[in-house]
């Protein structure tokens, strides 16, 4: 099984934090071995191609803005992040399996992290009002994301032995979410349905406004 991941795709479009060359060229080799974890050719990869021209630019002292150039490449990486939204990374990567895959929770650790941040944005809580964490039992096998707020607790999990990989309640076990509720990590896929959910089970105040990713 393959499993295509979007934060490349993401990133060449956005090389803003790839400021110098060694962290050019470090975002380059993940995503040439991003690439080849999806089973692509990394010379094919419109996101691979992109970042080269962001390290060639870095190593000539030239500007790396938007060039009319790259047109064609940053419409593939479009097109290719618009086919993969209704598979989100963190779907995809708890399907395909994570334990003992370096480069598989690599991302894990990362887009859990985001995922949980998306999710609170959608239920307008402020970035300074909620903690995350993640607990592993060992570096090599996958561990829980964790939300936790004023009125709500969050776990992402990997899905070992049939345990769907979303689970809510209130985090001091208090109705209306003193039951654990839970739901298979494809939810996920759905972030502001999933959302809603969440607030109507555990009658959470309607967001006033809307946090901070």
């Amino acid at each position: 099984m393959t499993c295509d991941i979007d934060y490349r795709y993401r990133r060449a479009l956005d090389p803003d934090g790839l400021t110098t060359y060694e962290t050019a060229v470090r975002a380059l080799n993940e995503a040439i071995d991003d690439a080849r974890l999806a089973g692509l050719p990394a010379a094919d990869c419109p996101a691979v191609l992109l970042l080269t021209r962001h390290l060639s630019r870095i190593a000539d002292g030239e500007q790396t803005g938007r060039r009319h150039e790259d047109a064609e490449l940053r419409q593939r990486c479009i097109d290719r992040l618009s086919d993969l939204k209704h598979s989100p990374a963190i779907v995809a990567l708890v399907r395909r399996g994570l334990d003992y895959r370096q480069e598989e929770l690599r991302h894990y650790r990362r887009e859990g992290s985001r995922t949980l941040r998306m999710i609170a944005f959608e239920l307008g809580i402020a970035h300074s009002d909620y903690r995350l964490g993640y607990t592993t039992p060992q570096e090599s096998l996958a561990g829980d994301h964790t939300l936790e707020s004023k009125g709500l607790f969050v776990r992402i999990s990997p899905e070992r032995f049939g345990e769907p990989g979303v689970a809510w309640r209130n985090p001091h076990w208090k109705p209306p979410g003193a039951t654990l509720r839970k739901a298979p990590i494809t939810v996920l896929r759905d972030i502001p349905g999933l959302a809603k959910r969440i607030a109507r089970e555990l009658k959470l105040p309607a967001p006033a406004q809307a946090g901070l990713i």
